[in-house]
């Protein structure tokens, strides 16, 4: 795959995360919430599902890029 399709695939699921993340939260915590954990949900829950596929992905994206730099 490649890095621009990992990318890709991480910017939508990190949009996808935040917007499940405002809808529960509200906009005025959500900034907040992603970087206290509070934002990652708790198993089994939407939230914990597209959390998971966001860092997955993330994962994905960072470990290409980190290969292209050493």
């Amino acid at each position: 795959m490649s890095k621009l399709r990992l990318l890709v695939d991480s910017t939508a699921a990190d949009k996808a995360w935040m917007a499940e993340v405002v809808a529960h939260f509200g906009a005025r915590e959500a900034g907040l919430a992603r970087f206290q954990d509070r934002a990652n949900g708790e198993p089994g829950s939407r939230l914990r599902e597209l959390y998971d596929h966001y860092v997955l992905t993330r994962d994905a994206y960072l470990s290409v890029e980190h290969k292209d730099v050493s």
